[in-house]
């Protein structure tokens, strides 16, 4: 009996987790809340951000899907009013501020602090009570190696930050992190087309056994942080 029960915890831990929520973190300050007043309506959604360095992502991938996917997802809500990147970027090019822009965006990255003048300027031109600035902070590919016996995985994280317009004050944070895995490589399965010498030529199993695309992944990150904003 005493063994039963404690394969019982130990399946309900493993199940546990497995199920872990997402977002992995959420915060709502009380402008977000639904008898809030006044409202948080209209938000700007500035450029995609990234925390990577360049061995992460040497082709900026990461901050092109994840914006790419987020509008996408937010584009599903229809309880606020939001300013797409490309009407944020039209503003900053007509004031000549595309310099501003980009070292606001590092600067918030790197540190999570706000140029508050910055901000200010700008959600004015824009007519925005508050700005969203989304950061990719994991974007991994975890690959097997012909010689290996193993999984490959594929790992996308990001947080999505709500500030408001006139003291850069945080309204609302989400973070979340996701995977998926790849079909499982055992040695013994490969296809491999070697020379004479034992030089590998070929893998006829090398899709097969790859990590999951980053798109893949992506869109569940993009898709838990959109739906986790208060609804109005």
């Amino acid at each position: 009996m005493k063994r039963l029960c404690i394969a019982v915890i130990m399946l309900a831990t493993l199940a546990s987790c497995r199920s872990r929520q997402h977002p992995v973190e959420v915060y709502v300050g009380p402008a977000m809340e639904s008898e809030a007043q006044p409202r948080v309506e209209k938000i700007a959604v500035l450029a995609t951000a990234t925390s990577l360095n360049d061995s992460e992502d040497p082709d900026k991938l990461a901050p092109r899907t994840m914006e790419r996917l987020l509008i996408q997802e937010l584009d599903q809500r229809r309880d606020y009013k939001f300013i797409a990147p490309s009407l944020v970027n039209h503003v900053i090019e007509q004031k000549q501020w595309e310099d501003r822009y980009q070292k606001f965006l590092r600067s918030y990255a790197v540190t999570d602090k706000i140029d508050t003048v910055f901000l200010g300027e700008l959600s004015t031109e824009l007519g925005a009570d508050a700005v969203l600035i989304q950061v990719v902070d994991l974007w991994q590919k975890d690959e097997v190696d012909i010689s290996e016996n193993a999984t490959p995985a594929t790992y996308v994280g990001a947080t999505v930050t709500i500030v408001g317009a006139k003291d850069g004050a945080i309204l609302f944070r989400a973070s979340d992190e996701d995977y998926l895995e790849g079909a499982r490589s055992e040695t013994a399965d490969r296809s491999l087309v070697t020379s004479g010498s034992g030089a590998v030529y070929s893998d006829l199993g090398e899709k097969v056994h790859r990590a999951p695309p980053f798109d893949d992944v992506a869109l569940k990150v993009a898709r838990a942080l959109a739906s986790s904003l208060p609804v109005r």
